[in-house]
């Protein structure tokens, strides 16, 4: 009987224990890490959508867009920046994005600087 109550006790601080790592925010990206993916994520994009000869072309397009968009938010948000429209995104509300990104310090075009 003492086991089984024991077990029991254990059972709901390992519960309560579970719960609260749930709870907390996983820690933000750092700034170099989210340019980093920012500018892989970019230039995948611009391969994907200029590769003539790419099997199911349209999907991997959509797929690389929404994680770009995605990572783009979450640069919006550190960078105090309107965030693009993850759902409806156009090219237009993603060039205007990386503009006011710019503005504030985060290229996330590859650029050849003079």
């Amino acid at each position: 009987m003492p086991v089984a109550g024991y077990a029991l006790i254990g059972g709901v601080r390992a519960a309560r224990w579970l719960a609260e790592t749930r709870r907390k925010a996983p820690p933000p990206v750092p700034v170099d890490r989210l340019e980093a993916n920012l500018r892989r994520l970019r230039t995948e994009l611009d391969e994907t959508e200029t590769s003539p000869e790419l099997t199911a072309k349209r999907f991997h397009v959509r797929s690389v867009r929404g994680a770009y968009v995605d990572t783009l938010a979450e640069a919006c948000r550190r960078f105090g920046v309107t965030p693009v429209p993850t759902d409806r995104a156009t090219q237009a509300d993603i060039y205007r994005t990386e503009a006011a990104l710019a503005e504030r310090g985060l290229d996330v075009r590859n650029r050849i600087r003079p």
